[in-house]
């Protein structure tokens, strides 16, 4: 009853589209149809030899997966067909005039044979040796000697391209099953295969190296281990494996934009490929596409818009990373990845038994189309629905993981706990939205433009900090600037990092921000995961802290603490197993000391540490410069609140790690600084001018732009009045004004001493 429901439906819609037919062939009849979708464009090849369910055959995914043996392009075919078509030609089948080897879409994949009425002896015997009596394979995996005596019959064979893909994968299935059977034999049994030595230029652990040999001779599979396990280490070790196996030489890694450049820096850390970023315009991209590559990585979003290009440089193997993003089969983005081919393919995914059965389904489809049967049939047989239509549950679970078994390898942290490293940092990139980049060029334009000055007032100084902690907070979001818009892509990033991670296990995580205002935030998208949490600042009350600490240690719904560095130190946080850091601490001491919370002695899991990083800001360039000159950055920085000790540095020094930090960015507008500065060097007039803009500058600066030590923005001016507000002997107010070097203080004399002697004509030479 389901499946004729499901014809009716294809044939309901053949009505519905106005399809247009073209017969490729002579017969008037029975014949090859080419049918187009005039709305889409999108055109298949539609073969006809009969005029009953199964006799025909169809190009469209549909067609492939549905078991049904027709589609809405063989329906609509038929139905003009008919219109022209006299009775009794409708009960005759095309006739077949040569032997065919074709694949047989029924619920099972099946290779079949079509016998002409006359064919020779050896014919017959290669006919009863593989196929039963209605054609169809009898089973065996012999493909390969079927190929070969195909070729020997006096008659010539035609094989399909569809059946020889089937028979060669399934020959190369085999070969590959037995090579990883082969191959881990040798590693339980302690040796070490040629094959698996020094596949990358870090040595895997042992669960890590059974995960490469899974996706590697699976061919078609999906890694859904915990996070933190290594997903993409054995990611490129099975493609390396892939390469030493099966000489693979191009290989397309589809992933958000977020984390594209960081596949880059993992290929360059273990392996020695050749790596290419797809990013820009159109243009841009096709002069990409013309260089030859062994990795090409690319978005989701251009992935849609290129498909085509993609295809044609047919790569041979396909990594989907964070796959839930074609998890809504219906979405454009997962319509225009599914028509991406390759031989090979690997799809990465934390949490794929955890989603629902209908985004299950649609990841799984990517690998293997038929792998759970139609998708009416697979909803039919697992949902539970009410009268009304409503889900109520799911049932025969057990039947799915079945069916995932060959092609789905997931290991929790508990299950791998004895093989894993004490700690493992990753970073994790962001790309920053538009409306941050908009803000962000602003302050860095003023930033810029400070940075040029050849001496530095104690409160240009100020200034730089104050605005490269501007730089800083709309890294993390729009909010902690302009306090009315939330522009947070790390947010986003840190939502899919908490849903992945909480969801696949008994985790505990310990979120760090410098700003309690972004740690609100923060606290905000984990209620609307319906996780409890706790948060700690630096003006929570030192008796409650301990009710904090407790809650989240007991409580197994509060999974999640939420601090600023008022909880870096002092604190025993070894009931988390995980770190998150929202924003990197730019003394390396300090990040260490929230790490330590966490990972410390007693802590008997494996920590988990993962740094969020904005691309193409103050960030990256702070985490790269930590990365190389770490000692330096040690001394320059220092404190809980990231206060910056310039005291003892001298002048250009200051001005040196500064302008390091901000790296070249402006450099247009730094130059016309420059300029500017030029032009006014040979008129007084003019440079009075520019003087007294830059005393109003450092005096709302002064007024305005202080920052507090927990540097949160501040805007009290008598705060930033009061350091240079004191006393004299009398008790009256004084106003008093750090000299600067004695340089700058003897070239204010002197123009006061010129001044005075234009005003005093006794003076005048």
């Amino acid at each position: 009853m389901l499946r004729e429901e499901q014809i009716d439906i294809r044939r309901r819609r053949a009505a519905e589209e106005q399809f247009r037919i073209q017969n490729l062939g002579r017969n008037r009849v029975f014949s090859d149809y080419r049918i187009t979708n005039p709305t889409t464009g999108g055109q298949y090849r539609v073969s006809i030899r009969g005029f009953d369910v199964g006799d025909n055959s169809c190009e469209c995914p549909d067609y492939r997966t549905n078991t049904l043996g027709t589609c809405k392009h063989i329906e609509a075919v038929l139905a003009s067909l008919r219109q022209e078509t006299p009775p009794q030609l409708r009960r005759r089948k095309a006739a077949i005039t040569h032997p065919e080897i074709y694949l047989h879409y029924g619920e099972q994949l099946r290779v079949g044979l079509h016998l002409p009425p006359r064919h020779s002896d050896r014919l017959r015997a290669l006919a009863e040796a593989f196929f039963d009596p209605r054609g169809l394979w009898k089973g065996g995996d012999d493909y390969q000697k079927l190929i070969e005596l195909a070729e020997c019959v006096p008659e010539q064979v035609t094989i399909f391209s569809d059946a020889m893909e089937f028979m060669e994968r399934e020959i190369e299935r085999h070969e590959m099953a037995r090579r990883e059977r082969d191959l881990l034999a040798q590693l339980e049994a302690g040796e070490s295969p040629e094959p698996l030595r020094d596949l990358l230029r870090v040595p895997l652990y042992p669960y890590q190296m059974r995960g490469a040999l899974f996706l590697a001779c699976r061919g078609r599979a999906i890694l859904g281990d915990d996070m933190g396990l290594g997903k993409t280490v054995q990611t490129l070790a099975a493609i390396e494996l892939l390469a030493r196996e099966r000489g693979i030489e191009r290989v397309l890694v589809v992933a958000p934009a977020s984390v594209k450049y960081q596949w880059e820096t993992e290929i360059h850390k273990y392996t020695g490929r050749a790596v290419q970023v797809i990013d820009g315009t159109s243009p841009q991209r096709r002069s990409l596409y013309r260089q030859p590559t062994f990795y090409r990585l690319i978005n989701y979003e251009i992935a849609v818009r290129d498909v085509e290009e993609l295809n044609v440089w047919q790569p041979d193997v396909i990594v989907l990373d964070e796959a839930q993003r074609i998890k809504n089969w219906e979405a454009k983005t997962t319509r225009a990845v599914k028509r991406l081919r390759s031989r090979y393919a690997v799809v990465l995914t934390g949490t794929p038994l955890e989603n629902k059965l209908e985004e299950l389904y649609s990841i799984v489809q990517f690998v293997d189309d038929r792998r759970l049967g139609p998708a009416f049939q697979f909803l039919h047989d697992h949902r539970v629905l009410d009268e009304n239509g409503m889900l109520l549950g799911y049932r025969h679970l057990d039947k799915i993981r079945e069916k995932l078994e060959p092609i789905l390898l997931r290991r929790t942290r508990s299950e791998v706990l004895s093989q894993l490293p004490a700690r493992t940092d990753t970073t994790v990139y962001v790309e920053m939205a538009e409306a941050q980049r908009t803000l962000y060029a602003e302050q860095s334009h003023a930033l810029a433009r400070l940075l040029q000055k050849k001496y530095l007032t104690e409160i240009d100084r100020r200034r730089i900090l104050a605005s490269i902690n501007n730089l800083r907070m709309l890294c993390d979001s729009t909010f902690l600037l302009d306090e009315e818009t939330n522009v947070s892509p790390k947010l986003e990033e840190l939502g899919e990092l908490l849903r992945d991670l909480l969801f696949s296990g008994p985790h505990k995580i310990v979120i760090f921000s410098q700003w309690e205002t972004m740690l609100r935030l923060t606290a905000t998208a984990v209620e609307k995961l319906g996780v409890g949490f706790a948060l700690l600042h630096g003006g929570v009350p030192g008796k409650e802290r301990r009710s904090l600490l407790e809650r989240f240690r007991d409580e197994a719904d509060c999974r999640v603490f939420l601090s600023t560095d008022a909880g870096g130190t002092g604190l025993n946080l070894q009931s988390a197993d995980t770190v998150v850091n929202l924003e990197m601490p730019w003394n390396p001491a300090v990040l260490e000391q929230r790490i330590a919370r966490v990972h410390r002695m007693g802590q008997h899991r494996p920590v988990q540490v993962f740094n969020m990083v904005m691309r193409d800001s103050i960030e990256e360039r702070v985490l790269r410069t930590l990365a190389i000159k770490s000692s330096l950055f040690a001394e320059l920085f220092s404190g809980a609140n990231d206060e910056l000790l310039f005291a003892s540095l001298g002048q250009g020094a200051f001005l040196q790690t500064m302008r390091a930090l901000v790296g070249g960015a402006n450099a247009e507008e730094a130059s016309t600084d420059t300029q500017s500065v030029s032009e006014v060097s040979n008129d007084p007039r003019r440079a009075m001018v520019l003087a007294g803009v830059q005393l109003l500058e450092s005096a709302a600066a002064l007024l305005g732009g202080a920052t507090q030590p927990n540097g949160e923005a501040g805007g009290k001016e008598s705060a930033a009045l009061a350091s240079f507000l004191t006393e004299d002997a009398r008790g009256e107010p004084v106003l008093q004004i750090p000299l600067p070097t004695p340089e700058i203080f003897q070239r204010g004399k002197s123009a006061l001493l010129s001044i005075l002697r234009a005003l005093d004509p006794e003076t005048r030479p």
